[in-house]
This record gives C-alpha cells, structure tokens and sequence, in this order.
C-alpha cells in the first residue's frame, strides 16, 4: 500500500469475526473484504458495516460474472482475484471519491443491494449451496480442508471426526446438520455415525456376521447399518 498516496493500512484480520471487531474498534475509511473466510463469511462482515461507521466495502473473490458490473457502478467494487495493482489502486481512489461524497447512510443501502445481487448470483450458478471446504482450528491457526479431500467424517460426541490426508481433526457441528450442508453426490451417509467420500469407496462387502462394510481406498472399513442398507446399495447399482 506504500506505493499508493494518502493510504494507510491500520489493521488485518485472519477470520471473519477477528474482522467484524477491528472495523468496530478501528472504524477504518475502506475494508478490503473477501467473501470466504472462517467464523463468519464476507456477507456477515458486511452486515456489520453500518455499526462501524460505514466503511466504503472493496470485495475481492474469484467470482467473476455479472455481479462484477453491479459492483463497479455501486458505492463499493468488486475486484477479482489474483488482484493487479493497477486495479486496487483504482478502488481505492474510486472508494476515496464516493465517501466524500456520500452519506454513510446511502453507502449502507448501497451495500445491501449489491450484497442481493451476489447472493442471487450464487444460487443462479451453484444451485443448491453445499459446502465445499471446513476451516477447522487447529494449534492456534485454521486450515482449510476441501470437502472433496475428506476420506470419512464419523460423529464423537458433540463434534465430528474429519479423516483427511493421512490425519484427523475435530470439528464442532452434528451428523444431521452436516447432511443438509454437504453434496450427497460427494458425501454419502452410510450410518447414523458416518460418512464416506464416493471417490475414496472402493467396494461394498459383509463381514464374517453378515455386516454389510464400506471398504474405502486406505484400507479402512466402515459398517454400513441397516438403515442406510438399502439406499447405498441402489447408488452403488446406480452408479455402477
């Protein structure tokens, strides 16, 4: 930001609620907003503007259709990633222009419009809004975990067990809760307990005792109970 005139950075957040706190206490001109963070998205944060002060809003995101037009004519821009300097500097000055001249009052109904017409945008394109990643606190520190690259997620008490790359991590949330948020083409359920990532689902066998078993790519086997019996043998056969 040195090379830019006039711009001073006074905070950074790593997380969505570390964010919503700085602009509270900072009360910065502008906030540089991504829209996937963890603790809470960029819609959230945004919502907090009005309690900040009303900060002009610069998004940075990998969408890149039309909502990036409505962003440019609005009180706020939209900038796309990898950022390129010249651009920033462009929001910047563009967001210097419009606090001068307008209220924090506009700036904040501005704000929620063009916040809808992102969210419409992202349900006219994904469809259903599965998730796609956790961020899981880890050692002081989040790391992102794509919900593609999970091998199983079983349930331990009041959290849930993700098996990703060679390791486990604990997740606060529930099985149910967790079946309403992921893709059923990506995440099958196979117990009360249990989830199994289709691409990592070898074969399907019993056991000694008749125990119907998912057995997955590591080697490991998980029990399939009887109340998800049927339906994971149809998407076996469907699949197959």
């Amino acid at each position: 930001m040195q090379a830019i005139p006039d711009v001073e950075v006074v905070g950074a957040a790593s997380d969505g609620a570390q964010a919503i706190t700085q602009m509270r206490d900072l009360k910065p001109d502008v906030v540089l907003l991504d829209i996937k963070m963890p603790l809470a998205d960029g819609f959230e944060v945004a919502n907090a503007v009005e309690d900040s002060g009303g900060p002009e809003v610069i998004f940075v995101s990998a969408f890149d259709s039309y909502a990036v037009q409505a962003f440019e004519t609005s009180a706020v821009d939209y900038l796309v990633k990898p950022v390129e300097f010249e651009r920033l500097a462009s929001a910047l000055g563009r967001a210097r222009e419009r606090r001068a001249a307008k209220d924090a009052g506009r700036r904040v109904e501005e704000l929620a419009a063009v916040l809808d017409a992102l969210k419409r945008e992202a349900e006219d394109r994904e469809g259903p809004q599965y998730e796609k990643e956790f961020w899981i606190r880890d050692r002081g520190r989040f790391l992102r975990v794509p919900v593609a690259d999970v091998e199983r997620i079983e349930a331990e008490r009041d959290y849930v067990r993700l098996y990703w790359e060679g390791r486990t991590l604990l997740h606060r949330e529930t099985m149910s809760h967790l079946e309403e948020k992921l893709d059923p083409n990506l995440m099958l359920r196979v117990h009360r307990s249990a989830f199994v990532n289709w691409k990592r689902l070898k074969a399907v066998r019993r056991d000694a005792n008749g125990r119907l078993m998912a057995v997955l790519e590591s080697g490991d086997e998980v029990p399939v109970s009887r109340a998800y019996a049927q339906r994971v043998m149809q998407e076996m056969k469907s699949r197959s």
